[in-house]
């Protein structure tokens, strides 16, 4: 991984895009989000999105905005993520999901910086730096024809190839201290560590969910602990070891999944409670309710917007 942080110190000056490949949950996006706080670009938007989770349609509205009555349901104009990144950066995870005829118009952006927003025929020009990743293997996606050539060389500038994280324990601790910073900050609580069992177990994990199973599992440690460390039963209780450690009560155990929800909802919204509202079935103001409960802040999870 040191030799993936030099890396990332070396390019970050440049706008070349930046391809990273590696397994779901590598830290894929920590990466891009590395590369351009570092970079001349730092004080403006970054801007991301999953392309798997979006249908075609949606995508490229959402990549490149359309205007109103562009479809059924477009009662507004709306600028799309490559806009609002405009003189920042964009990252396009599992880009090798975005269907072939978005593929034509993603390429024009590379090429040329401009494109036409959906039911638009003007043209928009942006300056942003583009960062993709993906945890396939484009070039079989290529020889298959579900992924153009052209666009995968123009993509393919600068490759970064992010190991998984069993093969890259030594990873693990400082890792842990940063997810440990970050909740305890979220959550309000004062916790300074693991036990050295606790830590013992997290570096004999095969993490299969790579360094997203690692942060679940540090937010779950700081969400339980009524220490101020965290202890190897609470990291037992993640890892499936149901034999070698007690059960939680069940008011705990609905306590802890209504948490780690809302933190969850609060982050595929951005911070915007209205959406996060709609999103879970439930009136605006519940849901204020339930953050309150929680001891859970809007504004750790909305996106930078852009200066100015």
């Amino acid at each position: 991984m040191q030799r993936v942080l030099e890396m990332v110190s070396q390019i970050a000056a440049m706008d070349s895009t930046v391809y990273i490949q590696g397994e779901s949950g590598t830290g894929k996006e920590l990466i891009a989000r590395a590369i351009h706080l570092a970079s001349h670009r730092k004080n403006k938007s970054f801007v991301a999105i999953n392309c798997a989770a979006l249908p075609e349609p949606l995508l490229e509205s959402e990549l490149f905005g359309h205007e109103k009555g562009a479809f059924t349901g477009a009662v507004r104009s709306t600028k799309g993520l490559f806009t609002q990144a405009h003189e920042g950066t964009i990252f396009l995870d599992e880009v090798g999901d975005i269907p072939l005829s978005t593929q034509t118009k993603l390429l024009r952006v590379l090429q040329e910086r401009s494109f036409y927003p959906v039911g638009s025929d003007r043209l928009t020009e942006v300056d942003v730096r583009v960062i993709v990743a993906t945890q396939k293997k484009l070039e079989d996606q290529v020889k298959q024809g579900l992924f153009r050539e052209d666009l995968f060389y123009r993509i393919h500038v600068i490759p970064i190839l992010l190991p998984p994280l069993r093969e890259r324990k030594e990873d693990i601790p400082p890792l842990v201290e940063h997810f440990l910073k970050k909740f305890s900050q979220i959550m309000k609580k004062e916790v300074k560590g693991l036990t050295p069992l606790a830590m013992q177990r997290l570096m004999l994990h095969n993490w299969p969910g790579n360094v997203r199973e690692l942060e679940n599992t540090v937010e779950y440690g700081v969400a339980l602990t009524q220490q101020d460390v965290i202890t190897e039963d609470l990291i037992l209780r993640t890892q499936g070891d149901i034999s070698e450690q007690p059960l939680t009560s069940l008011k705990e155990a609905k306590e802890a999944f209504e948490r780690n929800y809302l933190i969850r909802l609060l982050e595929l919204c951005e911070g915007n409670v209205s959406k996060a509202a709609a999103l879970a079935g439930k009136y605006r103001a519940d849901l204020y309710d339930l953050l309150k409960k929680h001891n859970i802040s809007k504004t750790s999870y909305k996106k930078l917007e852009p200066e100015a």
